[in-house]
This record gives C-alpha cells, structure tokens and sequence, in this order.
C-alpha cells in the first residue's frame, strides 16, 4: 500500500474517531490520547520501519482539522470566537499544545507497533 493513501486512510480514520469521541461526549483530552494510539498503532503496524514520521503527521493533520471544525461548528467554538482577545488566544495554544502532545502519542505508539511487528 502506498505511504500517501495510507496517510489519507489514517487522516479519515482519525477524524471519525475525534467525531465519534465528541459525540460521545467523551472528554477531548482522553478520546485524543485513544484516538492517536489506535491511528499510531494502525500506521506502525502497516508501514514498519520508519513509520514514526507518517504517524507524526497524520495524526498532527486530523487533529488540527478537528479541532478547527470543533471552534467553526460548535457553540462553544462559536461563542469563544465571538469575544475573541486573549482567552482566544490561549484557547488556540493550548488546541496547538494539545495537536502536538498527542501527536508525541501516536509517534510512540507508531514506533512501537512497528518494533514489535518487525520483533515476531
């Protein structure tokens, strides 16, 4: 399988299941964490060696497109944009701290899941 369609698979993968999680209702913090080990873990065990860098970035990419839904979409998004300032801003750091920390997870998951894949 090409490395470009598994990236889209992963990036479509991982935006069902930052949606599923908001729909559930689950807390953000959590359903990222869950969410980027299952896509670190799919994209190491397919891609192998070196896959930690496809992991990286898949799960950077949905993450920031399900969050800029989540503010475009959502009411509390709409209301946060509306009174803009500096709660705005600390609202997208900590979006981009949270996009890159979860990220972090999916890289070791990636990193991981191909060690042990290639270890049978």
């Amino acid at each position: 399988m090409k490395t470009g369609n598994l990236l889209l698979i992963g990036i479509v993968i991982g935006l069902l299941l930052f949606g599923f999680f908001e729909f559930l209702g689950l807390d953000p913090r959590y359903g990222g964490i869950i969410s980027a080990v299952i896509v670190g873990t799919l994209i190491g065990k397919t891609i192998g060696k070196g896959s930690e860098k496809y992991a990286f970035f898949s799960i950077f990419t949905y993450n920031l497109i399900g969050w800029i839904f989540l503010f475009l979409f959502t009411s509390d998004g709409k209301l946060a944009l509306q009174y803009g300032s500096i709660s705005l801003f600390v609202l997208i750091g900590f979006a981009v701290i949270m996009i890159f920390f979860y990220s972090t997870i999916g890289f070791f998951g990636a990193f991981v899941a191909s060690n042990l894949s290639r270890n049978k």
